[in-house]
């Protein structure tokens, strides 16, 4: 059964694996952490500070396209956080488990290429990386290629992303499966990429339309709900801050005048965030909350 549902389009989530973290590294504001504590519990905060930091991809059908959402990390990657070094996960046959094939998939969109959103791109076949959903087109933008690409001498060092696009996306490339976009671009009827910058330079949002319904799947535009509401909170190593906290304060007000679901990469269940207008102010909860 999908986790979610807009319109006639049921969402499953493939997880990979899931970290332990604490509301703590996100804020130490004590006062805004209880202000938002009746929302945010029990799904996205426990009684002592705690909630899951997931790393699933989302798949579904909509358009008679069969669309993978941020492809996590790969199986027998090399890593310099243990978490994530040398994985040996079921993901594929999670993915057979929610009913979809390798070769069933039509599109795979990164929202950016960090390893835990490209990784299963490829897979390691007699010793090369091949890519694992052979008759999809892979979704990036040109941004994000060109950084981690030809660009990557003009950035600092990033050791979380070290030989990630040697392996994850340079075959995709040679293979001829990359489409690679600038800005908006529409791939299929009610489905739309769109560039939503700050947590890297080329991060980008595919939004949903299904039956009058919307979800923005956002990426890492913000890791907890916290962010939505200070969205200057540093967490999650972004490369212009002040950029993503004016995505973060667009995705809220975007959410509260569509009612669009915000599904973001990383939530633990209900996976999802909506927003509305109340007072003059946007409010924020669980996605199964009434």
């Amino acid at each position: 059964m999908p986790e979610l549902t807009i319109g006639h389009a049921g969402l499953h989530r493939i997880e990979e694996l899931r970290i332990p973290n604490k509301i703590g590294y996100f804020t130490q504001d004590a006062a805004l952490i209880d202000a938002h504590r009746h929302w945010l519990e029990p799904h996205f905060l426990s009684a002592a500070g705690g909630f899951d930091l997931v790393f699933q991809s989302w798949v579904f059908e909509t358009a008679g396209r069969v669309v993978l959402v941020d492809p996590c990390t790969g199986n027998g990657k090399p890593h310099v956080v243990p978490f994530f070094d040398m994985l040996d996960t079921p993901f594929i046959e999670r993915l057979e488990q929610a009913g979809f094939r390798p070769d069933d998939v039509d599109i795979v969109v990164c929202t950016h290429l960090h390893h835990d959103h490209c990784g299963w791109n490829t897979m390691l076949r007699g010793g090369n990386w091949v890519p694992t959903f052979p008759k999809a087109r892979y979704v990036m933008q040109r941004a994000e290629v060109d950084r981690w690409g030809r660009d990557r001498h003009l950035h600092p060092a990033f050791a979380y992303n070290d030989g990630v696009f040697e392996r994850s996306v340079q075959p995709v490339l040679d293979a001829g499966l990359a489409e690679i976009v600038t800005g908006k671009r529409l791939l299929a009827p009610g489905l739309t990429v769109e560039h939503a910058p700050g947590h890297t330079s080329g991060h980008q949002l595919l939004h949903l339309v299904s039956d009058q319904r919307e979800a923005l799947f956002t990426g890492d535009c913000f890791h907890h709900p916290i962010q939505l509401v200070d969205p200057g909170n540093p967490f999650g190593d972004a490369e212009d801050p002040v950029l993503l906290a004016a995505t973060r304060r667009q995705l809220a007000q975007r959410a509260a005048d569509s009612g669009a679901l915000l599904i973001p990469a990383h939530l633990p269940a209900p996976y999802a965030v909506r927003a509305w207008h109340e007072n003059g102010a946007i409010r924020f909860a669980a996605a199964n909350t009434g």
